[in-house]
């Protein structure tokens, strides 16, 4: 399998992507999968899952009796997925490779990318080659589902202000994505604060610990985001690191052709509730292979 590159700014937040959005998107996608694409898929069949991260989704789907592989371009998220694996007692092979060059021993019954992962395809025609691969990596009737955020959703609420974050006793994070409509390029950018000093029972720390435990409310978000923003003057002993991952925002007509040009059959557009698509949902697609 060829590597093109080892993505290792991937890896700088593989340990809290793992504690933190792993999961939770493991489980929202997992319900999306269950209502839209395992209806048409049998037992046992292969299901291989396309920047899988920290592998809770492909875990979650091993368990339920499918065979599933996972392609992930970060070693370090790959290390976690494999922990993930082990600790919940699933077989599930995990593979590094390049969404744009990865192969497979044998033709799989399904390809699923979830996530928005081919948002952080940069072109076009690297979007394409990823097409082409999953076509070529499928059985003849074989299906590709997969989510992108695309260009209205966007253009509409990518506007450069923290939009998701948490504190907890040990580590901070937020996420702040923005959206250059004219480009249609973007960034996700990444906030993280870690404690090192794990031992810190210091009064005023199991007091901020304590706000922080407050401050998990759904009603208090607007203040949370605010000390996150600030996060640094609240515990400037805490190492802190931010990351800028490049994204695309890839309008749906630009997928349905380059679909179209790698060999899949028309796409389904689909959203989570069945309703039409507008700037406010992610679309979802679904394509079948006509080998």
């Amino acid at each position: 399998m060829t590597v093109e590159s080892s993505y290792t700014e991937y890896d700088t937040w593989a340990w809290l992507y793992d504690l933190t959005m792993g999961s939770t998107y493991g489980t929202t996608q997992l319900k999306t999968i269950e209502k839209i694409l395992l209806p048409i898929l049998s037992k046992p069949c292969h299901i291989l899952d396309l920047c899988c991260g920290t592998g809770q989704l492909a875990v979650s789907l091993s368990l339920k009796g499918y065979k599933v592989t996972g392609i992930d371009n970060s070693v370090q998220m790959l290390q976690y997925a494999r922990k993930n694996s082990r600790h919940q007692g699933s077989i599930t092979n995990f593979v590094l490779g390049d969404a744009r060059n990865f192969s497979t021993n044998n033709p799989v019954d399904a390809v699923i990318s979830t996530s928005a992962s081919l948002n952080h395809i940069m072109s076009l025609e690297d979007l394409k080659k990823v097409f082409l691969r999953v076509n070529e990596s499928l059985v003849g009737g074989g299906v590709f589902f997969f989510d992108v955020n695309h260009h209205g959703q966007m253009q509409k609420w990518w506007s450069g202000n923290l939009a998701e974050g948490e504190i907890k006793p040990n580590y901070a994070w937020g996420i702040v994505p923005s959206y250059n409509s004219e480009s249609k390029t973007g960034t996700f950018k990444v906030l993280t604060h870690h404690n090192t000093s794990i031992h810190d029972t210091s009064l005023s720390q199991n007091l901020k610990n304590i706000l922080y435990k407050i401050l998990g409310l759904q009603r208090l978000t607007g203040l949370r985001f605010r000390i996150i923003e600030n996060f640094q003057a609240w515990q400037p002993s805490w190492n802190y690191g931010e990351v800028d991952y490049p994204v695309r925002g890839h309008s749906i007509e630009e997928i349905q052709l380059l679909l179209a040009e790698a060999g899949f059959s028309e796409a389904s557009v689909l959203t989570v509730d069945g309703t039409e698509l507008n700037s406010d949902r992610s679309a979802y697609f679904l394509a079948y292979n006509t080998n």
